[in-house]
């Protein structure tokens, strides 16, 4: 793919996007011309944004010789992020810029934004390089995979506890939270798309059973202490950089069930393959007695451990039904990949419910991958 088809995927002009570039790049004091610079498409992104590297030849007054560049769709800050924020909110500023200021007070591991051009929609980034978490932790050994797995635990408990104990009136990590709505929504989505868009209608008494598991999990999950989240926090939203954990694509962080994030980073996608079993558990345990020794211990460890579970369970519902429908509703069938190592999550996490039992054989009687 090239830089151009990235704006046009956007709908974005890539000339003027490119003329904009250049623009605001001489006031970064970048004076630069086209034989010194490329820009060079980056993997990732979403439906309302992409990402471009600006490198360059020369780099006149700037620390580095590249940066990146996120190019919006939609300068609407809720674009993207309907289904979690309500609607008596009123959201004047980017998500990204809201909460990234706020991260940056609280020294959070993100790159730096070296300047914003929202009427054009380009915002300019620190370039942490192309390293992810997962590409270290499939090459490394255990011992160096629990060291980078501690890492970003270490990073993710200064985002629950550092910043999620600070305060600020404009913040919208605050002003968002997991509530009914949103986890229904989710569990809703693996209805839809696991299984009545793929011709899975189920009969009366199987519905029944299935909402009444879902039920269980937002009730329990609602109960449960919340704390300030990033919601997506996993392998492939942490880059290695210089050594350590950065920290990117935060714009949806919200107040959830505390151990959210943690199921997150173990379980998404593959990554329980990558990791297996006997890792995970330490790295469970480590979380708990590291927020322990920070002060922070508002349920005791088998209480703990549930919770861990249920929120695992929530999100291995909605990542099957998300993938079925970034397969089938945007195009993106690469997601379907991953659909195994999930199934296998989803049918291991249920098992660890006894209350759960039926609901599973029912559900495996439609999706063999339960089996």
């Amino acid at each position: 793919m090239s830089w151009e088809a990235v704006c046009e995927r956007l709908e974005r002009n890539p000339e003027k996007i490119y003329q904009t570039l250049v623009q605001d790049l001489e006031k970064l004091g970048i004076k630069i011309s086209e034989s010194e610079f490329e820009l060079i498409p980056l993997p990732g992104g979403a439906s309302n944004r992409g990402y471009l590297r600006a490198k360059f030849n020369s780099r006149p007054n700037f620390p580095a010789d590249s940066l990146v560049v996120m190019v919006l769709r939609d300068l609407n800050p809720t674009a993207g992020i309907e289904e979690v924020v309500d609607s008596s909110l009123k959201l004047s500023e980017l998500p990204f810029l809201n909460i990234h200021r706020y991260f940056s007070v609280h020294q959070i591991s993100v790159p730096r934004v070296y300047h914003s051009n929202l009427g054009a929609g380009l915002i300019y980034l620190e370039d942490l390089g192309d390293i992810l978490l997962r590409q270290e932790l499939v090459r490394s050994s255990e011992e160096r995979k629990k060291e980078l797995l501690k890492s970003a635990i270490d990073e993710l408990l200064k985002i629950h506890l550092e910043a999620g104990s600070g305060s600020a009136s404009d913040f919208i990590g605050f002003k968002v939270r997991f509530d009914e709505k949103l986890l229904f929504w989710e569990l809703e989505h693996f209805k839809e798309w696991a299984l009545e868009k793929r011709g899975k209608k189920l009969r009366e008494k199987d519905l029944a059973r299935l909402e009444q598991c879902f039920q269980t999990i937002v009730q329990e999950l609602l109960s449960a202490p919340y704390i300030l989240s990033h919601r997506d926090y996993h392998i492939d939203n942490l880059l290695v950089w210089e050594g350590k954990i950065r920290v990117i694509d935060f714009q949806d962080a919200l107040l959830a069930p505390y151990p959210y994030d943690l199921a997150s980073l173990l379980y998404d996608r593959d990554t329980s393959q990558i990791l297996r079993e006997p890792l995970i558990e330490k790295m469970i345990h480590y979380y708990f007695e590291k927020a322990r020794q920070l002060g922070y211990e508002p349920l005791g460890y088998s209480d703990y451990r549930r919770v861990f579970d249920l929120c695992l369970l929530h999100r291995s519902f909605k990542v099957v039904g998300r993938f079925y429908f970034l397969a089938q509703a945007k195009n993106k069938p690469e997601y379907l990949n991953f659909l195994p190592a999930v199934y296998q999550v989803l049918s291991q996490t249920l098992d660890r419910f006894g209350e759960f039992k039926q609901t599973k054989e029912m559900l495996a009687s439609y999706l063999p991958q339960l089996g």
